[in-house]
Parts: C-alpha cells; sequence; structure tokens
C-alpha cells in the first residue's frame, strides 16, 4: 500500500501540473468515485490551484469555487501523469483527467481498494487524521500522550491513522528497528527515552522514504510512473531469514494485529 512517503512523491511529481486547466475528465468505472458532491463535468474547465498531501490522501484544490478532488490509493492503486499523444489503455485505469498542458493524470487500481473523491469540503474526510509525522507537532512529547497506559502492541499504535496519519506496514517496521523497539511491545511499556528515539525514527525513516521516491515492490509508481528505490535500503521489512544488518542474527515474521511485522529479536527489546 503506498504510504505517506510514496504519497509524498506523487504529489510532488505531479506540482508541475499546478496552474494547469482541466479540459475533461473521462470516469472510465463510476464506482471509483466513493462521494461526489458534484458531478465530475463540473470541473471542467477549472485550475488546477495546488496539490498537498494529507496522510495518504492526495488532494487536488480547483479554483477559488471549493471543488476539490482526493485520491486514495489503496492497496495497488497508481495516480501519474502521461502526454496526451500516449493511450492510458493499461488494464484497471478508470479515471483520468485530461489538462490543457498537454497532459493527462491517470487513476489505475487493479484490486480497487483506493479511490476517487469529488468534494466540496475536504475536511469531512480528512478531519479525523492524527498528526502528521512529519510535521513539528509530530515530538516525543506527542507520542509519549498517545502511547501513555495503552496495552495494544507498539506496532498496532502507530499504525493507527486517527493518531498518526501516513505510515503503513513497511515503514513501520523500519522505524521500530532504527529505534530498537520490538513490535509486539505493549505501547505503555515504552520508556520516555525510547519514545524519544521512535519519534526520531520514524521522522528519519519517512524522509529517507520520500528521498529514495519511495518503496516499489510490485505496484508503486511515482507520478512519472517510474518505479520508486527505498526497496534497496529496507533493513528488515520483507527480508524473513536473512541476517540483521547490524547483528547479523536471523530477521523473524511475527503476525501483530492481523499484519505481518519485520524484526530482529537480538537489536529489538
Amino acid at each position: 500500500m503506498p504510504e505517506l512517503p510514496e504519497v509524498e512523491t506523487i504529489k510532488r511529481s505531479l506540482a508541475i501540473n499546478k496552474g494547469a486547466r482541466i479540459s475533461r475528465i473521462e470516469v472510465i468505472r463510476p464506482d471509483i468515485i466513493r462521494i461526489r458532491d458534484f458531478e465530475p463535468e463540473a470541473v471542467h474547465g477549472l485550475t488546477i490551484n495546488s496539490f498537498r498531501r494529507r496522510g495518504k490522501y492526495l488532494i487536488i484544490s480547483l479554483d477559488e469555487r471549493e471543488s476539490h478532488i482526493l485520491v486514495h490509493m489503496g492497496m495497488s492503486g497508481r495516480f501519474y501523469m502521461q502526454e496526451d499523444q500516449y493511450e492510458a489503455n493499461e488494464k484497471h485505469v478508470h479515471f483520468i483527467i485530461y489538462l490543457d498542458n498537454g497532459r493527462k493524470m491517470v487513476f489505475q487500481d487493479p484490486r480497487r481498494f483506493g479511490g476517487i473523491w469529488l468534494l466540496r469540503n475536504p475536511d469531512t474526510i480528512i478531519c479525523k487524521l492524527g498528526k502528521e509525522p512529519l510535521n513539528r507537532e509530530f515530538c516525543s512529547a506527542y507520542l509519549k500522550s498517545i502511547v501513555k497506559d495503552r496495552r495494544i502492541a507498539i506496532k498496532t499504535l502507530i499504525l493507527d491513522q486517527n493518531l498518526i496519519s501516513g505510515i503503513g506496514n513497511i515503514y513501520a517496521d523500519e522505524a521500530l528497528f532504527l529505534a530498537r523497539i520490538r513490535p509486539d511491545r505493549t505501547a505503555g511499556s515504552l520508556s520516555d527515552e525510547e519514545a524519544v528515539r521512535l519519534c526520531r525514527a520514524i521522522k528519519r525513516v519517512l524522509r529517507q522514504g520520500i528521498e529514495k521516491r519511495g518503496t516499489t515492490f510490485r505496484d508503486y509508481r511515482d507520478g512519472n510512473n517510474n518505479r520508486g528505490g527505498f526497496q534497496e535500503h529496507l533493513q528488515v521489512y520483507g527480508r524473513e531469514g536473512e541476517e540483521c544488518p547490524v547483528c547479523n542474527s536471523r530477521i523473524v515474521r511475527k503476525r501483530i494485529g492481523g499484519r505481518s511485522s519485520h524484526y530482529c529479536v537480538t537489536c529489538q527489546k
């Protein structure tokens, strides 16, 4: 699933289309639109004012008319641009935004867990999201406050989008490894020093993911439809049975809260 670094990378890739007008929207699969406050035709001729990201959502804001297109990639979605001269004829293309600058933006999603929202007010969707982990408001004091007395696993807690927005399985495993904390530790058992380490690790791993333009195993592509590169730098995620890069112990995989988690039993306590 595209996580914060992947959606941030897509946002930055597509930002060159700021100021372009929407010529038309083609809806190949109508049920990919989860909520429609207006019909797609209503934004024909409107100008793209901004591309923003909130958690795992990409927000395209149009003109001053309170029209917004939200995109969520779900498990397997891609949102990328193409030159108009090329046909968007790949399988599972569901939604296309044609622009007056000779480009189009294509939403493709084989598993259809993602979607498009046509909204007057994006806060109706994103208001419940937790703090952005790369913002100043996400700090060790906040992390200490949300782990206090919590009996769930720390991995499960940092995946809760109502508490921290944008972190998924990949970056949670990597951050916990960097912080030397087992993913199955009870959240409330973290010391103040461990909360500081974890806060720093989350920020560092997410920034590294953005720097490498995201992680591609199979589905993810950036806004130019290119693969990311962070998969070449993963320390534990997806490396079950391989040697830990720090101590050479074997990396193990365990299901925690219904999700596969990868960690080193020697380095992480």
